[in-house]
């Protein structure tokens, strides 16, 4: 064997976009769960075999004379973990069968393993190989790097898929992450497999060559997946995934008659023979070697010749790097359907107009919209804008290929040698100042790369910092370390210690209550806003009567757990909805209209999904932003209140939690952000990073900010996990500096709620940190730290929240025993 890549052969444009749909295939399946997309539920008693299964009695292969489902699937389990080898030459296909064509892609899907930690696989774009010794991938995206590393001991799946990149590569093409992996190194392999199963059953047997298989049937309320599994060593042969969610998603867009997809392991062998061969990995002269891998960057490029483009104008006529040599290049990356370039393309336009009679200086609008767009719709999206840019379209992807950003607008800067000078992601709020200057200095003869140079290196310092985390055997991808943290048990009962709680009233009309949010009304009133069943929001008053009942447009698959709200300069209140790991979240006017939900096409492109989102004006202007925390390599976004994109951020991975400092003298605020690094990424007005904030000794993943004091800067308070798995609230400032701490007991929440809540319990005096614990129990934190009190509410906590009538304090609390209010003395 040698290293040669995975074949791209088959990963057209559209298969490529289908990939990405059928990543909900491989969600229902259960599989990619094994890196942090699961719920943590375990199969519920309907996982087992259904009572009218054929039976297998008498067949050959059996054992005992009959085989249940799960007797099945425990035994192939069993003889993954006990092989001392394995070996297939695995594939996976993808069949789309639409009207009028059939959409069809395959990728390989191969492992072979030797115990204890020798690996090689070749897996959609990457190969993967360890040699007990060294640690080695490519990435055919990235043709010019290797990773290396010493081998992990052991080898593990978070080891193997501890680096960003080559994690990515290996989740997100069309049937997920190989199960082969699953079996041969997961803690438990048939808890994931059947992680919400309804049922499973036995189907009639079937055969793969000469192998006669069992056919294990998996019902999900999306679908079901088979596997087969040979009747006499218990291989995998075969996995047919669920489509029906994927048929869902794909009709969208049109026509869908069938869709198929298939993984086949037909050569699967345990313990033969494996050539030490397979094992080696030849890396050619040529290549970068590095301990992990780094993404394409348009940084990479200043200073040096930008590598050969070619665009075309309206006129069919190319436009190379050679034809505008000579000149300043200003290439401005954008599309017509695309809100935030529309918005931006009149000031671009206008700062071309002062450059108008300097033929030193070429402005390109570089249109990268489908080839299938008509030029006259490309020109009559300029013309109703009133902007008379010259039009060039990128139908080569010269945007990603060469310049290195898939996102729009993008602008990038060439001098007259074909040097990269200057870049900048999204919409540029200065660039009627900022693009002049740099013109002026370039005009002048000045180089003025190093900047953007500089900026782009010390993301990339950061970025390896982060990768180094992440290869530590002790890091988990959320930022915390790997120990297994119990599901807590529901303590009894117990009065508090200092307060006293008297119960108000109790709402039956809110069946399922989860996170509360109170909203102050403009007659000065409050109602409490009420996430219902996950699904959809319920007003109720201070008096516990329902108001109203409010459901959301969504899909069957969608959930909603978290509420955030604020007010633009106009008085409009906004209300963002969402669930972390959901695809979207969904923004509110203050009627409780939806007016959009983002990411728009998220459902057709599945992402690793939504941690946190935050509607903030960060610079003062009155306009209200939403920013988006996404889990994976998405990173950051910043969406209008038209629900367009207008800025983002990949340089942080696994955004958990937002969080906004107060305002400066400037009105400006900073934008908080856990990641999966452990620190604290900070931004400030204009959407630039700053220094990160790292809290010594703490990795901090969960982070609220609230003015407590009421001096209109807010008290920070975050939530740490300790080497044993318990929890610990600390009090921070924004130096970095650590002001207090206090244990939580140990165990993870059984439903999503607000970890921290700020609020007040008494009518004098600062404000409370309101912690729920696992064990359902509520602490209460001074501003300062001071512990004031605790007690067991005896239920498992969904929601808290905190309100005044009349004078009173209110605890607001959700729980598996509804929603209660009580009165605080």
């Amino acid at each position: 064997m040698n290293n040669q890549l995975p074949s791209s052969e088959g990963f057209d444009a559209s298969t490529r976009r289908l990939s990405r749909y059928a990543c909900v295939a491989c969600l229902l399946l259960g599989l990619a769960c094994l890196f942090g997309c699961g719920d943590g539920k375990t199969a519920p008693d309907g996982g087992g075999s259904d009572p009218g299964e054929p039976s297998s009695n008498g067949q050959p292969g059996s054992v005992g004379g009959s085989d249940s489902s799960q007797d099945v699937l425990g035994k192939m389990i069993k003889a993954y973990r006990e092989a001392d080898s394995y070996a297939d030459a695995g594939q996976v296909h993808l069949v789309v069968e639409p009207d009028p064509q059939q959409i069809s892609g395959e990728a390989d899907f191969a492992v072979t393993f030797v115990r204890p930690g020798k690996l090689r696989m070749s897996v959609y774009q990457a190969m993967v190989v360890c040699d007990g010794q060294k640690f080695r991938a490519a990435i055919l995206d990235l043709p010019d790097q290797v990773l290396e590393r010493d081998a992990p001991d052991p080898l593990t799946l978070p080891s193997i898929h501890s680096d960003e990149a080559l994690n990515y590569v290996l989740q997100a093409g069309f049937a997920g992450p190989p199960p082969q992996l699953l079996f041969l190194l997961g803690d438990d392999p048939l808890k994931m497999l059947l992680e919400g199963a309804e049922v499973t059953m036995l189907a009639e047997p079937g055969r793969i060559a000469d192998h006669d298989c069992y056919r294990v049937q998996i019902k999900r309320k999306d679908g079901d997946a088979v596997f087969w599994v040979d009747r006499e060593s218990y291989v995998l042969r075969r996995i047919e995934y669920p489509t029906q969610a994927l048929i869902r998603e794909l009709r969208k867009g049109g026509r869908v008659d069938q869709v198929t997809l298939v993984a086949e392991f037909a050569s699967a062998k345990f313990n033969g023979r494996i050539d030490p061969v397979a094992f080696q990995f030849e890396v050619s002269a040529d290549a970068k070697v590095g301990e992990f891998f780094i993404p394409p960057h348009p940084g990479q490029l200043m200073g040096e010749k930008v590598p050969e483009f070619q665009f075309v104008d309206l006129e069919g006529n190319p436009v190379t790097r050679e034809s505008l040599a000579g000149k300043i290049v200003v290439l401005n990356f954008w599309a017509t359907l695309s809100e935030p370039c529309r918005k931006a393309m009149p000031d671009f336009d206008a700062v071309r107009q002062k450059y108008a009679d300097d033929d030193q200086v070429i402005f390109l609008a570089v249109s990268v919209d489908m080839p299938q767009t008509e030029n006259r719709a490309i020109q009559e999206t300029l013309t109703s804008l009133g902007v008379d840019v010259p039009v060039v379209r990128d139908l080569q992807r010269n945007n990603g290929r060469v310049f290195h950003s898939a996102d729009i607008p993008f602008r990038f800067i060439l001098d007259g040698n074909g040097v990269g000078q200057d870049f900048y992601f999204g919409t540029d709020p200065n660039l009627a100042t900022a693009l002049p200057e740099i013109l002026d200095k370039l005009l002048a003869g000045e180089d003025i790369y190093e900047e953007p140079r500089q900026r782009y290196q010390q993301e990339l310092e950061e970025y390896g910092r982060n990768q180094e985390r992440r290869a530590d055997p002790n890091f988990a991808g959320d930022g915390t370390e790997q120990h297994e943290i119990p599901q807590a048990d529901v303590a009894p009962r117990t009065q508090p210690a200092t307060i006293t709680l008297s119960p108000l009233w109790k709402c039956d009309d809110v069946k399922a209550p989860g996170n509360i949010l109170p909203l102050r009304q403009k007659d000065g009133s409050t109602r409490l806003l009420v996430v219902d069943a996950l699904k959809s929001l319920v007003e109720v008053g201070l008096d516990g009567s329902l108001i109203a009942t409010h459901p959301l447009e969504i899909e069957e698959t969608e959930l909603i757990a978290n509420l955030r709200t604020a007010t633009g300069a106009d008085g409009r209140r906004y209300l963002a909805a969402f669930a972390s790991a959901q695809q979207r979240f969904h923004m509110l006017d203050e009627n409780f209209r939806q007016v959009f939900s983002y990411p728009a096409d998220a459902l057709q492109s599945p992402h690793a999904g939504i941690a946190d989102v935050q509607l903030a004006d960060l610079d003062g202007d009155g306009t209200i932003e939403a920013y988006i925390g996404y889990w994976g390599l998405v990173g950051l976004q910043a969406a209008s209140l038209e629900g367009q994109r207008i800025w983002s951020d990949r340089t942080i991975a696994n955004v958990v939690r937002l969080a906004l400092s107060g305002p400066d003298a400037a009105g400006y605020r900073q934008l908080i952000c856990t990641n999966v690094s452990g620190s604290l990424a900070r931004f400030d007005a204009k959407r630039q990073r700053l220094k990160d904030l790292t809290l010594v000794g703490r990795v901090v993943p969960y982070v609220v900010a609230a003015d407590l004091d009421g001096d209109g800067q807010p008290q920070w308070c975050g939530l740490a996990t300790q080497r044993d798995g318990s929890n610990v609230a600390i009090g921070f400032t924004l130096d970095g500096e650590e002001l207090w701490r206090y244990p939580l007991p140990r165990g993870v929440h059984r439903q999503p709620v607000e970890q921290i809540v700020a609020g007040r319990l008494s009518m004098v005096g600062s404000g409370q940190w309101l912690l729920p614990a696992a064990d359902g129990s509520i602490h209460i934190i001074g501003s300062d730290g001071t512990p004031l009190d605790k007690f067991n509410y005896g239920a498992v906590i969904s929601g808290l929240a905190t309100a005044q009538l009349d004078g009173q304090p209110l605890l607001i609390v959700s729980s598996t025993e509804g929603l209660q209010a009580w009165k605080v003395e």
